[in-house]
């Protein structure tokens, strides 16, 4: 392994799986940040950085340990993204995100778990859902469908060994939603469709499919998932495999973006520890206000990590109820975390003011921090207008639109 030798690894793995995964997060996330400027210059995650998480078992911890993973519940997953994000921004990105996609593999067939988790590879999974889909084709054949398209934003297509694609497959003559995995080997990859301006390191970049079989037993209509329901074959790995995708999906955008946003509460009070106020003539460590901003801003992101960790319990605790998650405390999930994202935000911009031009030379940590926890922000499972009308429909005995996510 990267950090300790395997026997001692694999001793505290035994003893305590999800502290031992989450102290070789922390270690590794002083590593990526001597790794962070390349990431985002390469655009794409390096080969030593995946292996190095993968030894983690970082990529693992969702996973059901029948399948080879950990099998630990989501809030295991968000504290080593936290953490990750800390080091670097992007390689966190990716993190979370598959390891909510995990979760939703979680619920396929069991023939789609055993294709999926014990192919011999990392299970990095890349999901593309919310409309980036285009020329999409579907031919029913014995067995499952050919498949061809196109589709942006598929992060970490480099480094993914899957993708799940949100494809319209007709039943009946209508078009109904399914999530279909594909290795992700079988797509052609633009390499140059990815430049933005934050998270740069993301290589989320445009993918092809050529006309490609997808068994059957590999695709799962997506009104299930969403709603917290799983394949009939799929063997129960506990309260994990009853969660709604929803609400898993925006937490695995949230953490990240917590992550890097404490990162840039770090990085202001170690400037402000060396800088001197050009107008006060003197150093800016003792200025009340600088105080203020480090005191309420560690305060603030304190109480959304804690927050969020409390649903990730939350909805795993409701989900191992008879009832499951209502479809109010849904939302109202959604709703915290759209929140939360943008206070997160709020309290990045005003530490990000309170440096001046400290924030404008290139190539620094808190340049890109800026870009990057702005960029993460834009997401769209972390705007709170969207969702917060559909939960404040919700409290005031509103109907939902049919085209509703929650």
């Amino acid at each position: 392994m990267s950090s300790m030798a395997p026997v001692q690894a694999q001793r505290e793995e035994d003893a305590d799986p999800a502290a031992a995964v989450l102290a070789r997060a922390g270690r590794t996330e002083q590593w990526l940040r001597g790794k962070a400027a390349e990431i985002e210059q390469r655009r794409s995650l390096p080969p030593e950085v995946i292996e190095r998480l993968v030894d983690d078992g970082l990529f693992r911890i969702t996973q059901p340990s029948r399948y080879g993973g950990l099998g630990l519940e989501p809030r295991a997953a968000w504290e080593a993204t936290y953490a990750i994000g800390r080091g670097c921004s992007s390689t966190a990105w990716i993190l979370g995100l598959s390891s909510a996609n995990v979760v939703m593999i979680g619920k396929f067939s069991d023939q789609a778990q055993r294709d999926v988790f014990l192919s011999g590879k990392p299970t990095i999974v890349s999901l593309l859902t919310g409309g980036v889909g285009s020329d999409i084709e579907v031919q029913h054949v014995e067995g499952g469908m050919l498949l061809s398209g196109r589709w942006r934003y598929a992060s970490g297509i480099d480094v993914a060994t899957w993708a799940g694609l949100l494809v319209p497959v007709p039943i009946d003559g209508q078009p109904v939603m399914h999530v279909v995995l594909v290795p992700a080997q079988e797509f052609a990859v633009d390499h140059q469709s990815w430049n933005v301006l934050g998270m740069r390191g993301t290589g989320s970049k445009d993918i092809s499919l050529a006309k490609t079989f997808v068994p059957a037993h590999r695709w799962m209509n997506w009104q299930v998932l969403q709603e917290g329901g799983r394949h009939p074959t799929c063997p129960h790995h506990g309260p994990i495999s009853d969660v709604p995708l929803n609400a898993i999906n925006a937490m695995s955008t949230l953490a990240p973006t917590l992550g890097v946003a404490s990162a840039v509460a770090e990085e202001f009070c170690a400037i402000v520890k060396k800088k001197v106020s050009p107008a006060a003539q003197k150093v800016l460590v003792e200025d009340r206000v600088a105080q203020i901003e480090a005191a309420t801003g560690e305060a603030t992101l304190a109480i959304l990590r804690r927050a969020l960790l409390e649903d990730a319990d939350l909805i795993v605790r409701e989900a191992g109820r008879a009832g499951g998650v209502s479809l109010l405390e849904r939302a109202a999930m959604r709703t915290r975390i759209a929140v939360a994202s943008r206070l997160a935000l709020q309290t990045a911009q005003r530490l990000f003011a309170g440096l001046g031009s400290s924030v404008l030379p290139t190539g620094t940590r808190i340049e890109r921090l800026f870009r990057d926890v702005h960029a993460m922000s834009t997401h769209m499972l972390l705007q709170p207008d969207a969702i917060g009308e559909l939960y404040g429909k919700l409290l005031l005995d509103l109907p939902l639109p049919p085209t509703a996510r929650v």
